[in-house]
This record gives C-alpha cells, sequence and structure tokens, in this order.
C-alpha cells in the first residue's frame, strides 16, 4: 500500500467562515495516484488546529453564512440575546473566549476521510468537502491530505 502526504495552508474568517476545499482533496488524489502509481483507497483530511473542522455540505449561499452557524449556535451559542459572550468553563483556563468553538469543532470533527475508485473522489454532486472556523477570529490553517491506496 502506497502513501502520499501533503499539507497545504488556507487563510480562514472566524466564527463558522468556511471554505470549499473538495478541489484540495481532487488535486491531492491526483498527485498520488500520478506519483505512487495507485488507483483507488481513501483520502484522509485533518486540521491541525483546535477549533477548525471538515465536513461536507452542499456549498450553497443560505448553508454557508447563515444555517450551519444558526443551528451550532443554538447548541453551543457564542453570544447570548444581548450580545454578550456567553460563559464557558474553558474561558478560565485560557483566559479566551472560544469555549463554544471547541465544542462547535467537536461536534463537526477536526478530519474527513473519502473513498476514491480510479482516481477520483467518491461525494455525490452536491457534497462539497469544506474547512468550517469555528474559532471566534480569523486564524492561519493547514490541512494535512493524506492518501493510501493501491
Amino acid at each position: 500500500m502506497a502513501v502520499y502526504t501533503v499539507v497545504k495552508h488556507y487563510r480562514t474568517k472566524g466564527h463558522m467562515g468556511m471554505q470549499d476545499v473538495t478541489d484540495d482533496f481532487r488535486s491531492a488524489v491526483r498527485k498520488a495516484c500520478r506519483e505512487k502509481g495507485i488507483k483507488d483507497g481513501i483520502v484522509t483530511g485533518f486540521t491541525t488546529g483546535g477549533v477548525a473542522a471538515l465536513t461536507t455540505l452542499e456549498f450553497e449561499p443560505g448553508m454557508v453564512t447563515r444555517d450551519l452557524k444558526h443551528a451550532l449556535d443554538i447548541i453551543s451559542p457564542y453570544l447570548d440575546k444581548d450580545g454578550r459572550v456567553v460563559y464557558y468553563k474553558h474561558h478560565d483556563t485560557w483566559h479566551d473566549d472560544n469555549g463554544s468553538s471547541h465544542i462547535k469543532s467537536a461536534i463537526l470533527s477536526p478530519f474527513i476521510t473519502i473513498p476514491f475508485v480510479d482516481g477520483d473522489i467518491t461525494i455525490g454532486p452536491w457534497q462539497n468537502l469544506t474547512l468550517v472556523e469555528c474559532d471566534t477570529r480569523d486564524r492561519n490553517r493547514e490541512i494535512v491530505f493524506q492518501v493510501m491506496g493501491e
């Protein structure tokens, strides 16, 4: 079994900014297939930050600009109805304001694994691989892409 690894860097927008990284997954698989002579296998993307996530979703304006953020803010709100930061015990440890960010990223997950067949990832027509910034401010992030196959 061959293994190919590549790292790509991103600048994200805070509090649920999203980037479509589907083409980066495809590119990692195509390079791995070309360089390692593989055809079928899996690709895993992993965000190395503690409050970023990877998921699949339909990358359309309603979902990207409102719906996912709104749903996760119900579960783990950042601000209360008066615009104040909601208290989380995590804030006491690090003296920051991103306790809700850690919960959101844990729910979504820092990694995603997709099978590929004949050198192409097997996602549906409305499925986009998406990097989600759960932190409360803009960040520099990276995704480690690891492709394994035969």
